[in-house]
């Protein structure tokens, strides 16, 4: 899926890019060029501000209104609104960063650019494709959080939750 996001979500917005989806998140855009790039690049729009989801539903732009107060929360209702899995798959994993997509490195290409106890507890990294962003990736200590953000998610979605 492809959404647009507004400033106070980019939290959410890295989320979605590590689930594989395409995601469009800038600071500096106002209400008016979320709107606009919404509806000419057919992107849904998940914004918290109430009144900007009114103008892009009165504008019949595909857009939900984010109420939850933790990422976990977030999650669940854009799983809940579009019915997103809630399971990271690696191939299809985008840069949390810049949303360019990720490629499997090898250790030498990572070697000097993560650190060093990664390269020696860890075999699988990945590196964006993205030239100025470049960033390493890989299954480290974080990996822990990022599946407990993820299972109480799909908590939050179940029936009766």
């Amino acid at each position: 899926m492809r959404f647009i996001v507004d400033g106070m979500l980019g939290g959410l917005a890295r989320w979605l890019r590590i689930l594989g989806h395409v995601v469009l998140y800038d600071t500096d855009s106002n209400d008016t060029t979320l709107l606009t790039r919404a509806a000419t690049e057919e992107m849904i729009l998940l914004t918290r501000d109430e009144e900007l989801y009114n103008r892009a539903v009165s504008k019949n732009i595909s857009a939900l209104l984010v109420l939850g107060e933790s990422e976990d929360e977030r999650l669940a209702q854009v799983s809940r609104g579009y019915g997103i899995s809630l399971t990271i798959d690696m191939e299809k994993t985008l840069c949390p960063e810049c949303g360019s997509r990720l490629k499997e490195a090898s250790i030498e290409e990572a070697s000097g650019l993560v650190p060093p106890a990664s390269l020696r507890l860890y075999e699988q990294f990945w590196k964006c494709e993205n030239s100025p962003c470049g960033k390493f990736y890989w299954k480290g200590s974080h990996w822990r959080q990022i599946n407990h953000t993820l299972t109480r998610a799909r908590n939050l979605t179940s029936p009766g939750a």
